[in-house]
């Protein structure tokens, strides 16, 4: 992965001003320039109290037009808050979506926790795309757009300055905490079941939490699959062929502390190791 972090920074101080689309753009920029710094960033709510899931998806499309103007390409997309419990955390009437890029792919299986503000490990299942999607998909036909099928691992930033008033739309502005991401060797679509499949996350040895089925995302990964792909597209997003689409946490966020995880799949996943230092 390219290093992320273009060097510590002190904490930028902004005073949020919300006065309509002008708003939207300060508050994007705001975004990139921390997410750059590595610093925790103010809640977009704070500057615009009304913010919808509307807005807050335009904000997020301004910042991810910002890291393409600035030479990152997507990789793909991410769902989030796709269980009930984390909807019910944020108040969120349902998941959201958000941007996966190239540079944030992790290769070589080491973390470096210094671009982080504060890490989460989220243990999930990813989708290769096999031709453009430019309309709708269904549970019951998006399988056919599947190239291959391969374990996840997301590292997302909370990368908050407070909790306190943390909205759902926050969460959705600043690009649902995209950070990092692992994939593990991708499997033909007609070989996993992706709702038989389990996955449960070790760190050094020590399970973290029970084994959690494929179904934790939506009831069904392809109903989480079709929802994130349509929702992208709802929200002014481009899908090609080739781009990754991972469908949410099997199971809770975890911390993430330095040590040696490994995911542990069964359902004809391997297993998928990592360090984080």
């Amino acid at each position: 992965m390219k290093k992320l972090c273009v060097g510590v920074l002190a904490m930028i101080m902004v005073s949020w001003v919300a006065a309509g689309v002008g708003a939207g753009e300060d508050v994007s920029q705001v975004l990139y320039d921390n997410y750059k710094a590595c610093t925790p960033i103010p809640l977009p709510s704070a500057a615009i109290p009304d913010l919808t899931a509307s807005g807050a998806y335009k904000i997020q499309g301004q910042l991810v037009s910002r890291f393409i103007q600035n030479g990152s390409a997507i990789a793909g997309y991410k769902a989030g808050l796709t269980s009930k419990p984390a909807q019910e955390n944020f108040k969120a009437p349902g998941p959201v979506t958000g941007v996966l890029f190239k540079e944030m792919e992790i290769q070589d299986g080491r973390v470096d926790s210094k671009p982080f503000t504060k890490m989460m490990i989220e243990v999930e299942i990813g989708y290769r795309l096999n031709r453009d999607i430019t309309k709708p998909t269904t549970p019951e036909d998006v399988r056919q757009f599947v190239d291959a099928i391969m374990p996840a691992i997301e590292l997302p930033d909370m990368n908050f300055a407070t909790f306190k008033g943390l909205a759902f739309t926050d969460i959705i502005a600043d690009n649902v905490g995209a950070r990092a991401f692992i994939l593990g060797k991708s499997q033909p679509v007609d070989k996993i079941d992706p709702n038989g499949v389990t996955g449960q996350l070790f760190m050094d040895e020590n399970a973290l939490g029970p084994a959690v089925p494929g179904r934790a995302a939506l009831g069904d990964q392809w109903k989480a699959l079709s929802w994130s792909l349509n929702n992208v597209l709802d929200n002014g997003g481009v899908i090609k062929k080739g781009m990754l689409v991972i469908t949410g946490s099997l199971g809770k966020m975890y911390p993430g502390k330095p040590g040696a995880y490994k995911a542990v799949y069964t359902g004809g996943f391997d297993t998928l190791s990592f360090t984080i230092q």
